[in-house]
């Protein structure tokens, strides 16, 4: 067994640093979530639950119930100062379908079909 290492090296053992382990542990301040600048979803059974959760400063969280049927969104300013509640209901909207090679429906041909006809009654019908 000449060469226990591949490539024919001969492997250290890395040094531990034992500053880590004297080092005494600093106090942290607990936040429920981090400040990372984007708009964190958490779903929620009611405004009890919007009153009562707790945010970072420098965030802003979008708190969501399906029995209230409407969303919250919950921010703190950087300085830790709450920012004003802002409360939204879900509202359905139909989907705009844009006839892109320009097609018509029949009721919007027979609406335009029947303007013509009255227009052309208007002004004497044709010969």
């Amino acid at each position: 067994m000449d060469n226990l290492y591949p490539y024919g090296q001969a492997q250290t053992p890395l040094s531990p640093t034992y500053q880590s382990r004297y080092q005494q542990p600093q106090p942290q301040t607990y936040y429920p979530q981090q400040a990372t600048g984007s708009l964190m979803t958490v779903y929620v059974n009611g405004e009890e639950d919007v009153n009562s959760y707790p945010i970072a400063p420098g965030t802003s969280v979008m708190l969501i119930s399906f029995e209230k049927q409407k969303f919250w969104i919950k921010s703190r300013g950087n300085d830790g100062v709450p920012q004003p509640l802002r409360v939204f209901p879900f509202k359905e909207e139909q989907p705009v379908t844009n006839n892109q090679n320009g097609a018509v429906t029949r009721e919007e041909f027979n609406s335009l079909v029947s303007k013509f006809d009255k227009l052309l009654e208007e002004l004497g019908g044709t010969k």
